[in-house]
């Protein structure tokens, strides 16, 4: 790594010095974060002045993809200034490195490899009881799998093709399957215990997609447009004139005498309407009005499973079904039944 270093305002008898503190600071903080460019010819350019208050110092350098970090600090003491500086320049030289080499790929890779092997594990009794309790509660966890990170997609909070239902339903087993003797085993209760895990996972997963959000670089290339993907679709409408629903299958022929009558039938829009207004309410109150209306379950113990206080869920159960109430009124559908619409 070679040194370009400006000096502003700054006795020409302490440049030697300042060298120093320099070349001492980038081997201290800034050179093991560039380990991973090894090989690639490095230049770091520090302009350091003297304000009337105090020392600004400036680092930039330029990083292979084309990405050039810059790091500026401001302080009364000049041995501070750059030491921020080393230390915020060495935090996007990871990003930068995080960034070419598709980190956050590789963390998905290898969690689904660690979950693969404990599912691949002999079987042993552990396991096999968590399957044996969890196969009876599992088409209502698979439902409440696929409801909240569709509403938290829809919110923008979570990625939209990580993660996906199987990797929230097989790291669900795993963490259960890790903490079967602390939890209760009776039907209700492993419920809303898998429940909070569901929770619990989706909540971890928020919060590093709004990290990655941040650490998306400007240097990618811009996704198609609508024509261009047109463009890239000519000659393949042969594909448009074999429709697979035009075969006639047996069950259309036979009437099925659980479909609802039109007078029984829910008004699609006002379904629509609810599942999104229901998405843009606040994570907390969304979980605790689906929780009570739509799976049922007591208040005192949706406020367990969300780990809020019981007087707090009552607040935001009553809060959240006033405002869904009202906007469904809003757009004309005063008479819809709420519970009823939160279960379609």
């Amino acid at each position: 790594m070679k040194f370009d270093i400006s000096y502003r305002n700054l006795p020409k008898a302490q440049h030697d010095k300042i060298q120093d503190v320099i070349e001492t600071y980038a081997g201290r903080h800034l050179r093991p974060s560039l380990e991973a460019f090894a090989g690639k010819e490095l230049r770091l350019r520090v302009t350091l002045e003297k304000r009337k208050l105090d020392y600004r110092v400036t680092c930039r350098m330029q990083l292979p993809g084309r990405r050039v970090i810059v790091a500026q600090e401001a302080n009364g003491n000049l041995d501070e200034a750059l030491h921020e500086a080393f230390l915020e320049l060495a935090r996007q030289a990871e990003r930068q490195h995080a960034r070419l080499s598709h980190q956050s790929s590789w963390r998905r890779k290898a969690r689904r490899q660690r979950i693969r092997q404990l599912k691949n594990a002999p079987v042993d009794a552990v396991r096999q009881q968590v399957e044996v309790s969890l196969g009876a509660l599992l088409p209502r966890l698979e439902t409440w799998i696929r409801h909240e990170p569709a509403y938290l997609r829809a919110s923008g909070l979570l990625a939209e093709d990580y993660p996906t239902f199987a990797d929230v339903r097989d790291e669900m087993y795993v963490r259960i399957q890790s903490n079967w003797e602390e939890l209760p085993h009776d039907e209700t209760s492993l419920l809303h215990a898998a429940m909070r895990v569901i929770h619990r996972i989706l909540d971890e997963e928020q919060k590093r997609a709004g990290e990655s959000a941040a650490m998306v670089p400007l240097e990618e290339a811009v996704p198609e447009d609508a024509e261009e993907q047109a463009e890239d679709m000519v000659e393949e409408e042969v594909g448009e004139f074999y429709q697979p629903d035009e075969d006639l299958h047996v069950e259309d022929l036979i009437a099925d005498t659980e479909i609802a009558t039109p007078d029984q039938q829910l008004d699609p829009e006002a379904v629509d309407a609810c599942h999104e207004i229901l998405g843009a309410l606040p994570t907390l109150w969304r979980r605790t009005l689906t929780l009570v209306r739509r799976e049922g379950i007591p208040v005192d113990t949706a406020a367990d499973i969300l780990a809020i206080d019981t007087n707090k869920a009552r607040e935001v159960l009553t809060v959240g079904e006033l405002y869904v109430t009202e906007r469904l009124e809003e757009r004309g559908f005063s008479t819809a039944d709420l519970s009823v619409l939160c279960r379609a």
